[in-house]
């Protein structure tokens, strides 16, 4: 799918968000590494894990975090080591998402 898509245009970039190559071969049977996506984002969405999380985020192309956890925002901006953000609207309100962050980034 990637192939024929990226033949058609080929400036689509696929990016994939998933959990750190540990936790999403051992119990999600997602061998993303092979998949030939263009960036990798980690998911840190659990606030028990982050710190593990950002270790793993910080090998790849990013962190993906949730529009609950913008607090975290200036730690992991200002961490050079990662490389991008990807923010998920979890009340599925990217609207409002948008909102939160233009304020956040106002505010700080």
């Amino acid at each position: 799918m990637i192939v024929a898509m990226k033949k058609v245009n080929p400036s689509v970039s696929f990016d994939i968000c998933h959990h750190n190559p540990y936790w999403a071969k051992r119990y999600f049977a997602a061998d993303w590494k092979q998949w030939n996506v263009d960036r990798v984002f980690i998911q840190a969405y659990n606030e028990k894990n982050f710190k593990e999380e950002l270790i793993y985020a910080q090998k790849y192309d990013g962190i993906a975090i949730t529009d609950n956890q913008l607090g975290r925002l200036t730690t992991i901006i200002n961490d050079p080591k990662i490389k991008s953000v990807m923010i998920f609207p979890l009340a599925g309100q990217p609207e409002k998402t948008a909102s939160n962050i233009q304020t956040f980034v106002k505010n700080n």
